[in-house]
């Protein structure tokens, strides 16, 4: 997958591990920029439903950084929270 941090392409390659009976997605980092800081980047979107029409999505992000001086991946942080807005709009005009 391709990404867009601070108007620089990137690539995130990642193992995804769907669990239909939680409703749970899981996007493992494998490779790519963000792994050359982190040693763990996962993702993990639950589904929560509310009524038979709507449902919530809580992320967890889980980081391990391979040396303390390196930042926090806020970039990718704030790209999954446009990702799930994103995701929202599009299924509220569906």
């Amino acid at each position: 997958m391709s990404i867009y941090s601070d108007g620089k392409e990137e690539v995130f390659k990642e193992k995804r591990e769907v669990d239909d009976e939680n409703l749970t997605l899981v996007l493992r980092g494998l490779e790519g920029h963000v792994m050359e800081q982190l040693k763990v980047f996962d993702v993990i979107y639950q589904f929560i439903p509310k009524t038979e029409d709507t449902s919530s999505c809580k992320i967890t992000i889980i980081w391990e950084k391979r040396k303390d001086e390196y930042p926090e991946p806020s970039t990718y942080m704030k790209f999954n929270k446009s990702l799930i807005v994103d995701m929202g709009h599009h299924a509220s005009k569906a």
